[in-house]
């Protein structure tokens, strides 16, 4: 079996494992192990392969953990020095034109795999082997200083410093795994099993909005929690979209990352109207329920949230307790999802490794040079470019960190 000294060792060839090779390689000597024989399997389907790379609004707002309040703190570490004009700037140097949508985000304008090439062709310096499975790892000190040793199929690669960036399990279908978190608990760190995020949410089986796939229109979604509180999107109003099982589109990818089982969400339907409002103008007085809500939302989707025995009705016929039934169906409409759907639905995870573990510059407290970065850390990004940007910072912040290691 032939063996490799390397002074990096980088397990996982997607954002942030290129991203390190990339900003490490002309310091120390740098080996790059992916199990996939592509590498960037997943960030090549990003947004369509378009990849929705950043946002105009980067802030630790748009993350979720379960441990805020270090994540807040971790968040705003990295993005001291990694903020959006940094991530354009890369893409500029790989030669990727971008173009800015709807609520910030920043899409390539050409499919991403033309970076990502671009970004592999650029690691002449970094040895990479792909379809390389991890059979076993394993440390040991000597003199003084932890070495890591990494065993293959066919390698043995023993390293001063290891960086851990293979993601999470979402995407199986594309070779994801847990491996991050089998070595991080097994070397004494915490973590928390990944489940699905950024992921449609399954309706109830008696569900009056199954049978409206098809359906896209604006809403604005809310978590009901006890005393009155409540979780929310922060750029509050996206599109949501029905599928045959589920409610999906942005709106509700966007939810699942911050709803636990069996919290109610509460969604209102006309976020930029007032059904109240439309109620009590003379105007639409002799109009009928059905005729007035029919104009403002798609047919079935009217049908399947109006009171049956208010449709047929005259809205100046309507008591004011009938005004405010209909405008509560309309405007807050709640229900308990079944649950997410599954893994290979889900764009990214919720959980990983936990960040009371690692340092600001995203070091093992338990284990010296051993790093974690990306999508195996227990922070996730919600819809819109957060999750590829937090990958690059990572990169970039141990970067910077090995860089002084090796001087």
């Amino acid at each position: 079996m032939p063996k490799i000294n390397t002074d990096l060792l980088i397990i996982g060839g997607g954002v942030a494992g290129l991203s390190a090779a990339f900003l490490c390689q002309n310091k120390i000597s740098v080996t790059l192990v992916d199990s996939q024989d592509i590498l960037g399997k997943k960030w090549r389907i990003a947004g369509g392969a378009m990849a929705n790379m950043t946002n105009r609004t980067i802030s630790p707002e748009h993350y979720v953990s379960h441990n805020p309040k270090q994540a807040k703190k971790l968040l705003q570490s990295l993005f001291k020095f990694w903020q959006t004009e940094e991530t354009l700037a890369l893409m500029r140097d790989m030669g990727m034109d971008f173009e800015e949508r709807e609520y910030g985000q920043i899409f390539c304008k050409k499919p991403v795999k033309i970076l990502i090439d671009t970004l592999i062709q650029a690691l002449s310096k970094t040895n990479i082997l792909c379809s390389q499975k991890i059979q076993s790892y394993f440390y040991n000190e000597e003199q003084g200083e932890e070495l890591y040793t990494i065993k293959t199929q066919s390698h043995e690669i023993t390293c001063k410093i290891l960086l851990i960036a293979t993601g999470s399990t979402a995407y199986p279908q594309l070779g994801a795994s847990d491996f991050a978190l089998r070595l991080a608990q097994k070397w004494g760190h915490k973590v928390f099993p990944f489940r699905p995020a950024l992921v449609p949410l399954l309706l109830p089986h008696n569900s009056p909005l199954l049978g409206l796939e098809g359906i896209s229109l604006p809403v604005q979604i809310k978590i009901l929690l006890e005393h009155g509180q409540e979780k929310t999107d922060p750029c509050g109003i996206r599109p949501l979209l029905f599928t045959h099982t589920s409610i999906s589109g942005p709106a509700s990818l966007v939810i699942s990352c911050l709803w636990e089982q069996g919290e109610t969400l509460c969604i209102d339907f006309l976020p930029h109207d007032s059904l109240l409002e439309k109620m009590h103008d003379p105007a639409n007085g002799k109009k009928l329920v059905k005729n007035l809500i029919l104009q403002l939302m798609p047919d079935r989707l009217a049908y399947a949230l109006m009171p049956k025995e208010l449709q047929e009705r005259k809205i100046a016929e309507l008591s004011k307790k009938d005004r405010e039934q209909l405008a509560v169906a309309i405007h807050k409409y709640q229900f308990i999802p079944a649950s997410t759907d599954s893994l290979k639905k889900a764009e990214a995870c919720l959980g990983g490794i936990d960040i009371s573990s690692v340092s600001s510059n995203l070091e093992s407290s338990l284990h010296k040079n051993l790093f974690f970065a990306g999508e195996c850390l227990d922070i996730t990004g919600l819809l819109g470019g957060y999750n590829i940007h937090f990958a690059l910072a990572c990169a970039n912040k141990i970067a910077n960190k090995i860089t002084k290691i090796a001087t």
